[in-house]
């Protein structure tokens, strides 16, 4: 279902097939990474990578799979640009290792969800601590990919209406308005597509590029 929003009014557009399951209409941002030095040890109990960061030379990271995590979801989860651009962000000039203040120490990989070849949501832990007081700081991570949300106004005799989708939102139980809005294929998925296929996937209203 479909609406036209102004102010606390409601009014149903039309009804039409909606998706389900949608990511949340966050605009997030594209950041490149570049590939990064991994080094891999396994053993019969538990499987570990170690790197090391630019920003910490002499203290080694290591990378830790939980228990129900398998093989082939820790290598897809260090492996992601999920994963890569969480470590690039924390290194740049206003990342928190920035400093040196602070310092990584562990990584637990607890979650990886695919959808389909590619990672979708990526949860883990980060061990981080504050070097002067030698207490950690809170670092449960959600990590998901790019997306993009649509803003459509209608202007109709003098009254400017937003369009809203109703969708079914499992984590809170709920169905919620929201923005048109979707995940990107991929970190180097095109905006502008994924926008127009999301607006006519969720509104019927069909766009061009």
């Amino acid at each position: 279902m479909a609406y036209l929003l102004r102010a606390s009014i409601r009014l149903p557009l039309h009804s039409l097939c909606k998706r389900s399951i949608l990511s949340n209409p966050l605009i997030s941002f594209r950041i490149p990474t570049a590939a990064l030095p991994l080094k891999m040890s396994t053993n019969s109990t538990q499987l570990t990578h170690s790197i090391t960061l630019p920003s910490q030379l002499g203290h080694p990271v290591q990378i830790v799979a939980a228990p129900g995590v398998s093989d082939s979801e820790f290598r897809n989860a260090m492996d992601s640009s999920l994963f890569k651009s969480w470590l690039k962000n924390m290194q740049s000039e206003t990342g928190i290792l920035a400093g040196g203040a602070l310092y990584l120490d562990r990584v637990l990989i607890q979650g990886v969800d695919m959808f389909g070849k590619r990672i979708g949501f990526l949860k883990f832990t980060a061990d981080i601590y504050d070097k002067a007081m030698g207490k950690k700081v809170p670092g449960i991570v959600f990590a998901r990919g790019p997306a993009v949300a649509v803003l459509i106004l209608l202007n109709s005799e003098g009254e400017t209406y937003a369009v809203l989708t109703e969708q079914v939102r499992v984590p809170v139980g709920r169905l919620i308005l929201e923005l048109p809005a979707g995940m990107l294929d991929d970190d180097k998925g095109a905006f502008v597509g994924t926008a127009v296929r999301e607006v006519e996937e969720e509104i019927g209203m069909h766009l061009w590029q």
